[in-house]
């Protein structure tokens, strides 16, 4: 048995009902479905009031014994086309002695779907016949042609402020098609992925002969806005955030988002709008405009502004691999004083830029939330089209998730990011190229590096590799704290506009430490770490903090 405390929630006492309670119960049951608990059961769960507006979730979960997927097959009709299904039989194989997962059972069908709509018949069914033997699951996946019939009418109640058309958008199944009862289940699952409805249901009724089907969907809508707000601090210093979104804008599915960020030397703002099947093509569209300020004067002698808007498209090219392209244009204005460095103040002035970026990602997650299996790999590429420097930037993030051992995850990353100039000239300096701090702990943020007379300078190539691993839960009773221990190393390199204080062959790296805990004022994480190898300019800080929280 566990008792687990799923956070300390901070909402009105309103909105404390059954309805958040379940929603939870389905969420926390799907993680340990899909880490190998297939007989979990949350056998209780209750509310603790700990004052006029907060409370706290306690659930009792008896997770039972991880199962592990051994035989897996498919059950084919006599007259199946095996060949087809070669890619999925190869799937199957390496699932083999794997924690069972709901997410790979899911793929697995809506592969079968894929497959037996395209290549066999119009009406088909997929079922499963599955068998534990002590703690091995073998499934048969079973593949049959269902009864021909015709949709002749679907029918949608309950939508009294989201469009009729954005809730046919996502289905998979139209009038005049032949009945199929893998998409009929697949259109309600789309539905309830949109995130704009309380419950979403299906029946199917007899037509008006014996050959045609109806279908009948009742929705039942739901709030669609958010409104948020955060403050946070820690060792790089204070932050403000407040936003407002709605994700179902006057009822046509879009996405609406304004929001602000204050740092302590940067004031950031964006609005967006978003359309995630922009005229029913399954392709997401935005545009967005923002404005950046970031005023290093007093410490660095500069403070640029940038202000611009960009526009582009995401859809899913393969499976599992994502392709976006967009265009971005900004206009920039650099200031400095007289405390700047002499290279600074010769890119003091106006810019006007604009690019073409493209993006690859191939996502082979199990989850996106905790992941335990799987990898993702995602590329970009900003081209510029009208620019003063022409500088083209390369990065590629790449991660691999594994489970080591129970209720461990273990992972391995690399980034690579590079920014040169076209023309071969001299790239802005606020296009240069840092360390992002999340990748290279024991270092203050943008301090590391090339450094000309007493400004960090960035350069032109960064290259981080992260190794983390998790650690067997050190306090029992308190479930929302995550430790973990990793290796960091990082070098960034190359000053275009001076190959003297180039220090391409300085390493940094850093082991340690990290903690990440659901405090009863919010997220709380923090680092404790040893540098091994560094440059003798760069700043190192042994203790890391952050500490933010919503209201």
């Amino acid at each position: 048995m566990k008792n687990i405390k799923f956070g300390n929630l901070f909402l009105e006492k309103k909105f404390l009902n059954e309805d958040l309670i379940n929603i939870d119960k389905r969420l926390l049951k799907n993680f340990y479905l899909n880490n190998g608990y297939y007989n979990v059961q949350i056998n209780s769960s209750f509310a603790k009031l700990l004052n006029k507006n907060e409370f706290e979730l306690i659930y009792n979960i008896e997770p039972k014994e991880k199962i592990y997927f051994n035989e897996l097959n498919i059950v084919y009709p006599d007259d199946f086309n095996k060949s087809n299904f070669q890619s999925l039989s190869k799937t199957l194989n390496k699932l083999k002695g794997k924690p069972y997962s709901i997410n790979a059972v899911e793929n697995i069908l809506e592969e079968i779907d894929i497959i037996t709509t395209r290549e066999e018949f119009k009406t088909v069914t997929a079922e499963l016949e599955e068998e534990i033997l002590q703690n091995k699951l073998n499934i048969n996946f079973t593949i049959g042609e269902g009864d021909k019939f015709i949709v002749e009418r679907i029918n949608i109640f309950g939508n009294n402020i989201t469009n009729e058309n954005v809730i046919r958008n996502q289905l998979e199944i139209d009038e005049g098609d032949p009945f199929n009862e893998i998409l009929a289940k697949k259109s309600q699952n789309n539905l309830k992925s949109l995130n704009f409805f309380k419950d979403v249901k299906s029946k199917v009724i007899d037509g008006s002969d014996a050959n045609s089907k109806i279908i009948n969907i009742e929705v039942t809508e739901k709030p669609t806005g958010e409104i948020s707000a955060g403050a946070g601090v820690g060792t790089a210093g204070g932050t403000i955030a407040a936003s407002v979104k709605e994700n179902n804008y006057l009822g046509k599915g879009l996405a609406v988002e304004a929001s602000a960020t204050i740092t302590t030397d940067a004031v950031k703002g964006i609005f967006s709008v978003t359309n995630p099947n922009y005229k029913n093509s399954d392709k997401m569209v935005f545009i967005s405009v923002q404005s950046s300020e970031i005023d290093r004067l007093t410490d660095n002698g500069y403070k640029t502004n940038k202000t611009g808007f960009s526009y582009g498209t995401n859809f899913e090219l393969l499976k599992d691999l994502n392709f976006g392209i967009s265009n971005s244009n900004y206009y920039e204005k650099i200031e400095t004083n007289d405390t700047a460095s002499a290279r600074r103040k010769t890119q003091k002035g106006n810019y006007w830029d604009t690019f073409v970026k493209l993006d690859f990602n191939y996502d082979k997650r199990n989850q996106k939330y905790k992941t335990s299996d799987g990898f993702y790999s995602n590329y970009s590429l900003d081209i510029p089209l009208i620019s003063d420097n022409n500088t083209l930037t390369n990065s590629y993030d790449y991660k691999i998730y594994k489970e080591l051992y129970e209720n461990n995850i273990s992972s391995f990353s690399l980034f690579l990011k590079t920014a040169s100039s076209l023309t071969n000239d001299d790239i802005k300096l606020s296009e240069r190229l840092t360390i992002p701090s999340r990748k290279l702990r024991g270092f203050e943020r943008g301090k590391v590096g090339p450094k000309d007379g007493t400004d960090f300078v960035g350069g032109n190539y960064v290259a981080a590799l992260n190794l983390s691993t998790s650690l067997p839960q050190l306090f029992p009773n308190l479930q929302n704290l995550d430790t973990s221990i990793f290796f960091d190393a990082a070098n960034v390199w190359g000053v275009d506009y001076d190959n003297s204080i180039n220090d391409s062959n300085e390493l940094r790296t850093s082991i340690g430490i990290a903690v990440d805990w659901f405090t009863i004022i919010g997220p709380l994480s923090f680092s404790l770490t040893e540098v091994l190898t560094k440059s003798d300019t760069d700043v190192t800080e042994s203790f890391r903090f952050n500490l933010g929280t919503t209201f």
